[in-house]
C-alpha cells in the first residue's frame, strides 16, 4: 500500500521540508522574544523598585530630621515661654521672642539638611511667628513677603488645623509659587493654654531641591507618586496630574514582587503600578506609570520583531515558489532565513544588555552604602555581579574630577563639560582598574571604583600599585583632556557586604587630598587626636542596620567607630564624652521609634532591659550591647532550623524523584530558590546538590552490594533519569563502576 507521500514529486517534498523548517525558525524566535521580553521587564521593574525604594528612604530622612527638630524646639523653654504669652502688650514679649530666636540659631541647620526653602513657628496665641532670621507679626510678614492680599487669616487657619499636620500639603494658594508642599508638625501639647491652639513648625519645600530626591523615578507625564496613611488618607502626591486611582483601588490590586497593572475605567488605557512600604511612619507608596511609556524599550523589540516575522513569511513564500527550481537557490534561501534568526536573537540580546548596566550601578551603590537590607538580597547581589572570590579582598577608590586651572571653562559651559567627563572619565577608569568594572557615581563630577585584590598580597603593597595606576589615569587625563582627577582609597575588607566601610574611608581619604598629594589612602595621614570619628553618614547606616535588624553589620560597625577612635586616635576625654553622646543620641531616637503596643511579651522583656541600660553609664561596649539588642526586637523572627529539618525529611523520603530540585522544593515549601539554597548551606553547611547526591549515593551503594538487584535498573530508584549518568555519579564517588564493585565482593 503506498503512503500518501508517494504520489508527491521530489519539489512539492522539499516544498513541504522548508516549510515545515521555516515553522521551526519562527517557533524558536518567538520562544527567544518572549524570554528577552521577559528578562528586559523585570530589569524594568527591579529599577523602579530600587528608584523608589531610594526616594523613600531619602524622604524618611528628611521626616526624622523634621520630627527630631521639633523635638529640640518643643523642649526649649524660652519657646514655651513665648508661646505662652498673648502678644506685643506683655513687657517681656519682644526679649522672650529675642532669646527665643536665639535657641532656634543653636540648633540644627534645617535648610542645609533638608530640601526645604524655609521653615518657621506660627504662634496663634499671639499671631506671631518666628524663625532663625524673623520675628515678626504673622499679618505683616504676609504683606510683606511676596504673598497674596488677604490670604493671612486663610492661611493661619491651615496651619491650625490638626487635619493638615504631619502630611505633605500642596503650596497654599497665593504663596511662593517656588513651593513644591508645605509640612505642618504641631509642637509639644505643654505649650497648647485653655482655649487656644498650640504653635505649629512649618516647613516650605524647595520645588527644585525636592525634585532632585526624586531624579530616579520617570512619571512619563501622566503619572505620579502617591502616599497614603493606613486610614486610606493621602499624605503625600507628586506629579502634576490628578491621582487616576483611589486608594482602595490601588490596595486591592494583585501585586507580585511590589508591582501590578490596572486599567483605567472607561479606557483601555493600561498603567504599571510599583508600590513600597515606609520603614519611618509605614506609609504605603504607590508609584503609577503609564505601562506602555515605562516599557518603552520593549516596543522596538516587538516592532522589530514584527517586521523579522514578515521578513521571514515573505521570504518562506519565496522558498516555498522556487523550490522546486534549483537546489543551490533553496540553500542559499535557508542560509537566508537562518541568518535572519541569528540577527534576531542577536538584537533582542543587545537590547537586554543595554539594561544591564543601570542595574549593576544600583547594586553596586546599595554595596557601597551598605543599604542590602538582607543576606538573601545580598546573596543574589553577589551572585548577579560574579563576586564570589574566596581569595579576593575588595576596597574603594573614591575620586572626584574638575577642569584643570588652564582650562578656563565658562559657567554657561560647566554643564556640557560634566557631561563630557561622565563618558571619558567612566571610560578611564574602567580601562585603568579593569578588576571588577564596577562604578558608582554618587553625584556629577565623582566617581566610586570598587576594587579587588589577592587576599595574599601585603595592603601597602596594593595601595601602590593602586597609586602608581592613579598617576597614570591622572596624567593621561589631564594632559589630554585638561581633567583634573583627585582620590581617596580605602581599607581592604574580606567581605563584600563590609564594603561600606572602605567606601566612607575612601571618601574621607579624598577629602584632604592636595595639588601635590592628589591620591591618598586612610593609611597616609595621621588622624587628628581632638576630633573623633562619627560623621552623621555612620549615624544613617547604623540606624539603618537596626532597623532592618542585621546584627552583623551593627558589629562590624562599632569594630570600625572603636578602632578609629581609641586605635588611631588618641582622644581626650572630653572628647570621649562627646563621641558617646552622639552614639547614644542616634540609638536612643531607635529606641523611642518603637511602639511597645504591638510588641509580644518576649521583646517587651528586652525594652526593659535596655531602658534600665540607658540609665546607666554609658560606653561603646554597653552601647554596642544595647544596639544588637534592639536588633532583636526590631527584626523578625526565624524559624531556619526547623523549616530545613523539614526540607532534610522531605529529601530523605524523596530522593528517588529524578524532578527532585530546586524549584520542586521551593514550590513545596514557598521559597524562593536562592534564599533556599543560602539558607541550606547556612544550616547544613553544604550544598543541597552536593547533599542530595552523597544521600543517593550511600543508598546506591547499599543496593549494589545486595546481589539481588538488577544493575541495568538500579538507576530508577535512585533519582536518575538513565543509566548513563547514575554510572558516572558512582564512579565520581567511589572511583570503579557499579559492576566493579560488586565483581570485587563476590570475588572475596
Amino acid at each position: 500500500m503506498k503512503k500518501p507521500t508517494d504520489k508527491l514529486s521530489f519539489s512539492q517534498l522539499m516544498m513541504l521540508s522548508y516549510i515545515a523548517l521555516l515553522g521551526i525558525i519562527l517557533i524558536i524566535g518567538i520562544v527567544l522574544y518572549n524570554v528577552s521580553y521577559e528578562q528586559v521587564k523585570y530589569g524594568i521593574n527591579q529599577q523602579n523598585r530600587l528608584s523608589l525604594s531610594s526616594a523613600v528612604s531619602r524622604l524618611d530622612t528628611s521626616l526624622e530630621v523634621m520630627n527630631a527638630a521639633a523635638r529640640q524646639i518643643s523642649a526649649a523653654s524660652t519657646i514655651n515661654n513665648l508661646a505662652s504669652l498673648t502678644g506685643d502688650e506683655d513687657p517681656d514679649f519682644f526679649y522672650t521672642g529675642y532669646l527665643a530666636q536665639q535657641d532656634i540659631k543653636s540648633t540644627t541647620p534645617l535648610e542645609r539638611l533638608l530640601p526645604i526653602k524655609s521653615s518657621f513657628i506660627y504662634i496663634p496665641r499671639s499671631n506671631y511667628l518666628l524663625s532663625s532670621i524673623i520675628f515678626s507679626d504673622f499679618d505683616f510678614y504676609m504683606r510683606n513677603n511676596k504673598r497674596a492680599p488677604g490670604i493671612s487669616e486663610a492661611f493661619s487657619a491651615f496651619l491650625t488645623d490638626s487635619k493638615n499636620w504631619d502630611k505633605f500639603s500642596p503650596p497654599f494658594p497665593g504663596t511662593d509659587n517656588s513651593l513644591a508642599f508645605i509640612y505642618v508638625h504641631p509642637l509639644s501639647s505643654r505649650m497648647v493654654t485653655p482655649g487656644n491652639a498650640g504653635p505649629v513648625l512649618c516647613f516650605e519645600f524647595d520645588s527644585e531641591r525636592i525634585n532632585e530626591y526624586f531624579k530616579e523615578i520617570n512619571l512619563f507625564g501622566s503619572g505620579y507618586l502617591t502616599a497614603y496613611h493606613k486610614n486610606g488618607e493621602q499624605m503625600f502626591r507628586l506629579g502634576s496630574m490628578e491621582p487616576l486611582f483611589d486608594y482602595q483601588t490601588l490596595q486591592s490590586l494583585y501585586y507580585q514582587n511590589d508591582i501590578a497593572y490596572v486599567t483605567l475605567e472607561g479606557s483601555t488605557q493600561e498603567f504599571l503600578v510599583t508600590t513600597g512600604t515606609s520603614d519611618y511612619n509605614n506609609w504605603t507608596y504607590y508609584l503609577v506609570q503609564p505601562k506602555n511609556q515605562a516599557y518603552y524599550s520593549i516596543t522596538s523589540y516587538q516592532r522589530f520583531f514584527t517586521m523579522i516575522t514578515f521578513m521571514v513569511f515573505l521570504a518562506g513564500g519565496m522558498i516555498a515558489a522556487f523550490s522546486s527550481r534549483t537546489s543551490r537557490q533553496r540553500l542559499a534561501n535557508l542560509v537566508h532565513e537562518l541568518t535572519a534568526s541569528e540577527s534576531l536573537a542577536t538584537a533582542l540580546h543587545l537590547q537586554m544588555e543595554k539594561q544591564k548596566p543601570v542595574v549593576l550601578e544600583s547594586y553596586t551603590r546599595r554595596i557601597m552604602e551598605g543599604s542590602v537590607t538582607s543576606n538573601e538580597e545580598m546573596q543574589h547581589i553577589i551572585k548577579l555581579m560574579d563576586l564570589e572570590r574566596p581569595d579576593t579582598k575588595f576596597h574603594v577608590l573614591y575620586t572626584e574630577v574638575s577642569p584643570s586651572e588652564d582650562a578656563n571653562i565658562q559657567a554657561e559651559d560647566m554643564e556640557l563639560c560634566i557631561q563630557n567627563y561622565d563618558m571619558l572619565v567612566r571610560e578611564s577608569l574602567r580601562r585603568h582598574y579593569p578588576d571588577t568594572g564596577y562604578l558608582y557615581k554618587p553625584s556629577d563630577r565623582v566617581f566610586a571604583v570598587l576594587l579587588a585584590s589577592d587576599l595574599h598580597t601585603p595592603y601597602e603593597q596594593i595601595v601602590e600599585e593602586n597609586k602608581a595606576v592613579f598617576t597614570a589615569l591622572h596624567d593621561e587625563l589631564l594632559n589630554r583632556y585638561g581633567i583634573w582627577i583627585r582620590g581617596g582609597i580605602g581599607d581592604r575588607n574580606g567581605l563584600i557586604s563590609y564594603t561600606w566601610k572602605s567606601y566612607q574611608q575612601a571618601k574621607e581619604a579624598k577629602t584632604i587630598t592636595t595639588a601635590e598629594k592628589y591620591v591618598l589612602s586612610t593609611s597616609d595621614f595621621a588622624n587628628s587626636s581632638d576630633v573623633y570619628y562619627y560623621p552623621e553618614s555612620l549615624s544613617v547606616q547604623l540606624s539603618g542596620f537596626i532597623s532592618t535588624g542585621n546584627k552583623d553589620q551593627v558589629s562590624e560597625l562599632f569594630k570600625l567607630i572603636r578602632n578609629e577612635n581609641t586605635v588611631k586616635r588618641s582622644l581626650s576625654y572630653t572628647q570621649q564624652h562627646w563621641l558617646i553622646s552622639d552614639i547614644r543620641g542616634t540609638i536612643f531616637k531607635k529606641r523611642h521609634n518603637i511602639s511597645a503596643d504591638d510588641l509580644p511579651s518576649d521583646k517587651l522583656k528586652y525594652l526593659d532591659l535596655i531602658d534600665r541600660q540607658f540609665e546607666g553609664e554609658m560606653s561603646l561596649s554597653a552601647l554596642k550591647t544595647i544596639a544588637l539588642e534592639l536588633c532583636e526586637v526590631y527584626g523578625t523572627d526565624t524559624e531556619s532550623n526547623d523549616l530545613i529539618l523539614k526540607i532534610q525529611s522531605y529529601i530523605n523520603n524523596n530522593y528517588h524523584n529524578p524532578d527532585l530540585g530546586l524549584s520542586k522544593i521551593s514550590e513545596e515549601f514557598g521559597i524562593s530558590e536562592n534564599y533556599f539554597s543560602y539558607l541550606f548551606k547556612k544550616e547544613v553547611s553544604e550544598n543541597f546538590s552536593t547533599y542530595l547526591e552523597r544521600l543517593r549515593m550511600a543508598r546506591a551503594k547499599e543496593m549494589v552490594l545486595d546481589s539481588a538487584n538488577n544493575l541495568s535498573n538500579l538507576y530508577q530508584y535512585l533519582g536518575y533519569n538513565n543509566a548513563a549518568s547514575f554510572r558516572r555519579a558512582f564512579k565520581k564517588n567511589f572511583g570503579v563502576s557499579p559492576k566493579e564493585m560488586r565483581d570485587k565482593v563476590n570475588a572475596k
